[in-house]
């Protein structure tokens, strides 16, 4: 889109453009059979995607979603990492954990939801291809994903001063 002279016009700032999706498992059980995160030091890559940033001033927005259960035979605790790579850099991490705090008679599985946003405010040599991954890790074993994992990116375009 151009600004067509008209100096109250302004094109792509403060949008978001270059939106791109990767929906690997859309919703809970559609990973079929259930991935496995596998317990620290390693990592499973999950989802990714890649989009062109065309200016030094744009940044990106990323959101990632990642359904994730324990399964418990006793009274324990489950640690996942979720971290954001751009480029295979880290650039956000979190940590989330579900508990059996009972004995139980059989085993039981504990879910949880992790969320991932993060605005990318690293500067680029532009115009340039960036992929942005989202991968996961256990601290014991028993830890999966069976769904929902997405990943979006967006350029967020520089706001307009004044």
């Amino acid at each position: 889109m151009s600004d067509s002279g008209n100096p109250t016009l302004r094109s792509e700032r403060g949008i978001l453009t270059e939106l791109q999706v990767d929906e690997r498992y859309p919703t809970f059980g559609s990973a079929t059979p259930p991935v496995a995160l596998p317990v620290a030091p390693g990592f499973v890559n999950l989802v990714s995607v890649t989009l062109t940033v065309d200016d030094s001033t744009d940044r990106v927005w990323v959101n990632g979603t990642v359904g994730w259960y324990a399964t418990f035979s006793a009274v324990g605790v489950a640690e996942a990492t979720f971290q954001i790579l751009r480029d295979g850099t880290v650039v956000y991490e979190t940590r989330q954990s579900v508990n059996s705090a009972t004995a139980v008679p059989t085993t039981v599985n504990v879910h949880n939801v992790a969320h991932c946003e993060h605005v990318d405010t690293t500067p680029v040599a532009y115009p340039t291809r960036v992929t942005y991954t989202l991968r996961a890790q256990a601290s014991v074993a028993n830890v999966f994903t069976a769904g929902p994992v997405t990943l979006s990116a967006a350029e967020i375009e520089r706001n307009p001063v004044g």
